[in-house]
């Protein structure tokens, strides 16, 4: 029980948000955790790209294309 004890302590000192992340953990291994939970811990970096790989061209190109309209 030591273990669990000591496991105890330290998720007492977590912030919220690594706390989520510990429980998420923790369906994971118990293998309850919906499939589309385990997808949205991808970095916002990653969802970004993967939601822009679909557009065809340049976003630079887009974004100054925009920005001589206004000028």
């Amino acid at each position: 029980m030591k273990v669990k004890e000591q496991a105890i302590k330290e998720l007492e000192t977590l912030k919220p948000a690594d706390l989520m992340t510990v429980y998420d953990l923790i369906l994971l291994f118990k293998g309850k955790m919906p499939e589309q939970r385990v997808k949205e811990q991808l970095p916002a970096y990653r969802r970004v790209r993967n939601a822009l790989k679909q557009c065809k061209g340049s976003l630079s190109e887009d974004v100054l294309t925009v920005r001589e309209d206004r000028i």
